[in-house]
């Protein structure tokens, strides 16, 4: 038998790297969210934002549904940073929008089955809303023209959110199912 101590530190060591590497991989999203997949008005599809709702949905519909929940709040946290120092927005800002954003789907969804398309794109709709509106918030000037940010913005940024949803809920759902 060895030293408890030691399997421990072990143990700790293995969910550091772990957590280093996820950050990693979510930094690598955010490149190439930031990059390639930004088309020519600027918009970019929020591939990070759809993977931090989806693995907080599936995780709810584990065994351990809380700890699901918090391990999308920190892909929403990890995800949110990579994007800031990959972007040009203000330091914190997508950070504070994507863990507002999976908090609050979270909370609304947390009860329904995410496998089902339609609670995945309903949760993805109102996970983007809420994470533009954050964006609003923190990033433009009180006096911002709400009608023709919402037609100019938040709507084609919805339609963006959506088209990755379906697949990315699919590959989430596989991967924590096999992993548990």
């Amino acid at each position: 038998m060895g030293d408890p101590q030691s399997a421990r530190s072990q143990r700790l060591e293995e969910r550091l790297a772990r957590e280093i590497g996820l950050a990693l991989a979510l930094f690598a999203v955010a490149l190439v969210q930031v990059t390639l997949l930004t088309g020519p008005a600027g918009f970019s599809i929020p591939v990070l934002l759809v993977l931090a709702i989806a693995r907080a949905l599936v995780g709810a519909g584990t065994a351990m549904p809380v700890h699901g929940l918090i391990r999308g709040l920190w892909w929403a946290f990890y995800g949110g940073v990579a994007l800031d120092l990959a972007g040009t927005l203000p330091l914190g800002s997508h950070a504070l929008a994507h863990l507002a954003a999976v908090a609050i789907v979270a909370l609304l969804f947390r009860r329904l089955v995410a496998e089902r398309p339609v609670v995945a794109l309903l949760a993805v709709l109102v996970g983007a809303v809420v994470y533009e509106l954050v964006l609003l918030v923190i990033v433009l000037p009180p006096a911002t023209e709400w009608r023709a940010y919402i037609q100019v913005v938040i709507l084609p940024s919805l339609l963006l959110a959506l088209i990755p949803t379906l697949p990315i809920m699919a590959l989430m759902n596989w991967l924590v199912r096999s992993s548990s």
